[in-house]
């Protein structure tokens, strides 16, 4: 990948939906409350298990209005990791 090839990854542009933005805030939200409130061994396995389902939902939804978005990153990132090895 070259310079104009990465000039290129700085125009993309993703859609995000209203949905979209409303599971961020819930993933800050968990995490915050995983990061400073001391839960109990089974609050914590459930928060952590809400959390995991949020960020699947929410990579799911970013591939599904974004797929050439999401195409060009994915080339972008095996190819860098070719050039890294």
């Amino acid at each position: 990948m070259n310079e104009k090839d990465f000039e290129n990854l700085k125009d993309l542009r993703f859609t995000i939906t209203e949905e979209m933005k409303d599971t961020i805030i819930e993933i800050a939200f968990t995490n915050q409350i995983l990061d400073e409130c001391e839960l109990s061994f089974k609050d914590r396995k459930l928060l952590e298990k809400h959390s995991k389902k949020l960020k699947r939902k929410f990579a799911l939804d970013l591939q599904a209005h974004n797929r050439v978005q999401v195409e060009i990153m994915r080339a972008y990132i095996s190819g860098k990791k070719e050039i890294d090895q």
